[in-house]
């Protein structure tokens, strides 16, 4: 398991982690830090060593040359972003929307970069912009269990809405990524002004216990055999890719995390991936997953 650092925040692309006894880590585009905080203003860049370019591009020094990187591209107005009619939380219109804009702060990661820390100070409500990211739980003696891979669109802990502060998983990108951060206090400022989205963040989160009671029913009564194929089955329905029959999984996975998700060892995985691919089920290149019976391995799960 990753060891964390004491009293450190994830950091967006760019960004410079600060130890223990620094407070908040400040970054160039950390606007998320003065949600924190509730500060209004944009602090002197000069605190963080680096200055931004007239044209914003960000200079980095090493070994005295300059090297221009330029700043993300974030998805920021929300009235024209392409997800807000498919997504809840933001499927709102007029002087609600325009609140959101203000109450919202959007974050670009590179993949394999941690959004938050599990047992952390949860800041907000944190919402997938763009991209895939997979959550994780991590039991005392270290041991590790994803727990699930979220794509554009979706809320990443559902339960932030209530009054548990800490983070239940730590938030890992799969690729670049951009997460918006709310205000929850304001954000609920909203919802009471607007009964139809509290009655469909309500269906939202009745749809989150139902999955959480098919992934115990899962990991108690199913093989591993069965549990494998769902998991596979279950990335290409959500992930896949179809072409003619075949459905190309939309990840690139390692063993270790297939094993993971599916809840059994690594040398099962394998061996399990491997009677998969010679009775035709699928084919693997590398990492890259194809399912050539998508229908039978879902028989083989029992869903």
């Amino acid at each position: 398991m990753q060891s964390m650092p004491p009293r450190c925040f994830a950091l967006p692309a760019g960004g410079q982690r600060l130890g223990a006894g620094c407070g908040l880590a400040e970054t160039v585009q950390s606007r998320f830090c003065k949600l924190a905080l509730g500060w209004r203003h944009q602090r002197d860049v000069q605190s963080t060593g680096l200055e931004v370019l007239s044209d914003g591009k960000v200079p980095c020094r090493h070994n005295d040359r300059q090297v221009v990187k330029r700043k993300p591209c974030l998805i920021e107005n929300c009235g024209t972003c392409a997800l807000r009619a498919k997504v809840v939380l933001c499927d709102i219109e007029g002087d609600d929307l325009a609140e959101f804009q203000t109450i919202k702060h959007s974050l670009d990661y590179e993949p394999h970069q941690t959004v938050f820390y599990e047992g952390h100070l949860c800041l907000g409500l944190y919402l997938l912009c763009r991209g895939k990211v997979k959550l994780t739980r991590s039991s005392a003696r270290g041991q590790r269990q994803i727990v699930r891979i979220l794509g554009p669109g979706e809320l990443i802990e559902k339960h932030a809405f209530g009054d548990r502060a800490l983070h239940e998983v730590t938030c890992e990108t799969l690729e670049p990524s951009q997460v918006c951060v709310i205000d929850k206090e304001r954000y609920l400022a909203v919802i009471h002004r607007n009964p139809q989205l509290a009655i469909k963040l309500i269906q939202l989160l009745s749809n989150e216990v139902g999955v959480n009671m098919d992934h115990l029913d899962q990991f108690t009564f199913k093989t591993a055999r069965e549990r494998l194929a769902g998991l596979l089955w279950e990335l290409g329905d959500r992930f896949g890719k179809k072409d003619a029959d075949h459905v190309r999984v939309g990840l690139t996975l390692k063993r270790e995390e297939v094993a993971e998700m599916a809840g059994i060892t690594v040398e099962t995985a394998i061996r399990l991936l491997g009677v998969f691919r010679d009775e035709g089920l699928l084919t693997i290149d590398g990492r890259a997953i194809t399912l050539l019976n998508p229908d039978r391995l879902a028989r083989i799960a029992r869903r």
